[in-house]
């Protein structure tokens, strides 16, 4: 390892995101849009409200995402991507494409690898 690394990239960028849920709330927000609280608990699968509660101020804390508190009537409260956040965005596609293509027997009812552009327009044109 390099003398002048203080900490391994790899180990740090997973100690950002590998965290159980966190990198599903990013594909969320980042994929699908997702910036509420129960937006993000009815879409990310098996989290409960605790959880997501502490990944997200996790997340926070970690210069991920930024929350937005609206004096609206009831309060309203969002959640946005930082522009860190948004450089993860090829990676997750990365993890996405890695999936679709040498994992299609665990992904895809038929089995049959596509890329995973073609997952993201399917799930645009069903939506």
């Amino acid at each position: 390892m390099d003398s002048n690394l203080k900490f391994c990239p790899i180990h740090n960028t997973f100690d950002l995101i590998g965290k159980k849920f966190t990198i599903l709330i990013l594909r969320d927000m980042m994929l699908y849009g997702k910036k509420r609280f129960n937006e993000l608990l009815d879409s990310v699968e098996g989290v409960n409200s605790k959880t997501l509660s502490l990944r997200l101020r996790e997340m926070e804390r970690d210069g991920l995402i930024r929350r937005r508190v609206f004096a609206d009537r009831p309060l309203r409260v969002e959640y946005e991507l930082t522009e860190k956040a948004g450089k993860l965005r090829p990676v997750l596609e990365q993890m996405g494409e890695f999936s679709t293509q040498y994992c299609a027997t665990d992904v895809f009812r038929d089995k049959k690898p596509r890329s995973f552009k073609q997952v993201l327009e399917a799930q645009e044109l069903g939506n």
